[in-house]
């Protein structure tokens, strides 16, 4: 297969998944690097093709994909790049961060915990998911700058969300995060760590150690 029919048959790949724009860059190179490995085991295990196929096939079968298609393998990978490169950038546990964060088949990034757990009142209830889901976007999906609608819908999902303090109150006063150019833009400083740790700390405390 040479390079060409590669990065085509990768790209159709990342189209057929349906993933959004922030993440198909990641979600390509992932597509290019799972059809060399591919290529690449094929040749080592001459007259074996078969066989091999449809253990890797039974294998992505085993991590949620349909049928080891190599568009469901991209969906499956950029969760699990997506968490790693996290973790591995804050610090925090990846278990953890499973426990708090949710990565959907569709790209958004969700704050898992009731919203009770984010703090104490609706402000700092807004500040931890501002925290968690534009560093998360931010180091997770590489968004720079991140997406300011995506953030405000998940807080108002969370139903914390208060719109004429979002940017003043809430937005403003935190050292990791600036606004951007336009109200689409959030801009991730070099101190974004100090506000995502605060935010893990506030779930992992004591008003989040009871579930609903």
């Amino acid at each position: 297969m040479d390079v060409d029919e590669l990065l085509l048959r990768a790209w159709e790949a990342v189209k057929k998944a349906g993933l959004p724009e922030p993440v198909q860059g990641v979600a390509l190179k992932e597509a290019v690097r799972y059809l060399r490995d591919e290529q690449a085991e094929a040749s080592s295990r001459p007259g074996a093709g078969g066989r091999s196929k449809a253990k890797r096939n039974g294998v992505q079968r085993g991590q949620k994909t349909r049928q080891g298609d190599p568009a469901d393998a991209v969906q499956t990978v950029d969760e699990s790049t997506f968490f790693s490169q996290l973790a591995n950038e804050s610090g925090v546990d990846e278990h953890d961060l499973r426990d708090i964060l949710n990565f959907t088949a569709d790209g958004r990034v969700q704050v898992s915990p009731p919203t009770k757990d984010l703090g104490r009142s609706a402000a700092e209830q807004a500040k931890s998911v501002l925290a968690l889901v534009a560093s998360a976007r931010s180091v997770g999906l590489g968004e720079r700058p991140v997406d300011a609608e995506a953030v405000r819908r998940e807080v108002e999902r969370k139903r914390c969300y208060q719109p004429n303090n979002f940017a003043s109150k809430h937005l403003g006063p935190m050292k990791g995060f600036n606004a951007g150019s336009t109200k689409k833009e959030i801009l991730v400083t070099s101190r974004w760590l100090d506000d995502f740790k605060a935010a893990v700390a506030t779930v992992q405390g004591p008003t989040g150690a009871d579930d609903e």
